[in-house]
């Protein structure tokens, strides 16, 4: 017996013809055999109207950010745009991951782009793991000697406004480099007026009267100092909550002041941590002239 073996395609669709020749004499038998696998053949291939194409329903990740009940609905974010999502049954738990359907086709673009993934439930590392990247890393320099421009650039990743709270993109728009231009002129205006009254507060205790304008200038330095360290402040207790509730982060010790107290007391620290938790410095490098203190390729995060 001899079996040869022909494909054909057609519409997408490979068919497989077998045919047997039989090499005895007998031709009505082989006409039989013939017939027989001509009909195995048809019932091989399906017809078009059975042919149907089968379809799924994406699903996207959401990270409750509170214990929600049943049938609670609130909005979650994906990108720059918002939709609405439904708790199933059982309810969740603040910090739960559960998957919904996903979202209309206009944000399924969205969804393509990459992003850096931030740790929800709990901070990437501690409050005093400013070294974790060595001494003299971009992100530990920066918020050393300008707080002020960490914690600008953490608002730029999260897109809040100049107060570090949740805002519209017309607000969020530009942040960054009207913290950056506040931080300067107040170190060039310190650096200033110190250099102008050195002379003077150096021979104070020698019974030498100090000029007026001078006492005037150090009562300046001292009032600008105060609001630059109140607005510093503030806004970093404003980013911290934001980072806390957004990512369902709980207080390591629940005063309910935390971030508040975090602020004033490690203000350093602070914007040190909130830079590491808002990027992944184990993948990308950090920057200090870029508005997210990471390279202008590095993604967004989710």
């Amino acid at each position: 017996t001899r079996f040869t073996r022909r494909e054909h395609t057609k519409d997408q669709k490979t068919r497989l013809n077998c045919k047997i020749y039989n090499m005895s004499s007998n031709p009505r038998s082989d006409e039989s055999e013939k017939g027989a696998y001509a009909n195995l053949e048809q019932s091989l291939v399906a017809p078009d109207e059975q042919l149907q194409a089968t379809t799924a329903t994406p699903m996207i990740e959401v990270v409750a950010p509170a214990t929600l009940s049943e049938g609670y609905k609130f909005d979650a974010k994906l990108g720059d745009n918002n939709f609405q999502v439904t708790v199933p049954p059982g309810g969740v738990e603040a910090g739960q991951k559960f998957m919904v359907p996903m979202p209309s086709s206009s944000l399924t673009e969205t969804m393509m782009i990459p992003k850096v993934k931030v740790p929800v439930g709990q901070w990437r590392d501690g409050i005093f793991s400013c070294f974790n990247y060595g001494p003299f890393h971009n992100h530990c320099l920066m918020s050393a000697f300008f707080p002020m421009i960490a914690v600008g650039q953490v608002i730029h990743r999260l897109k809040l406004n100049v107060w570090g709270k949740p805002g519209g993109a017309a607000e969020s728009a530009g942040v960054i480099h009207r913290i950056v231009a506040a931080t300067l002129a107040y170190t060039a205006f310190i650096i200033m007026i110190t250099l102008v009254c050195a002379p003077f507060e150096s021979v104070e205790g020698y019974n030498i009267q100090i000029p007026p304008f001078i006492i005037g200038l150090q009562i300046i330095r001292s009032i600008c100092h105060w609001i630059y360290l109140g607005f510093l402040i503030y806004i970093t207790w404003n980013v911290r909550h934001h980072i806390r509730s957004t990512y369902a982060i709980p207080e390591e010790v629940k005063t309910g002041f935390e971030d508040l107290l975090c602020a004033i007391f490690c203000v350093h620290c602070t914007a040190a941590q909130m830079l590491r938790h808002t990027t992944d410095y184990d993948t990308y490098n950090a920057t200090c002239c870029t508005e997210k203190g990471v390279p202008d390729e590095v993604p967004d995060i989710v």
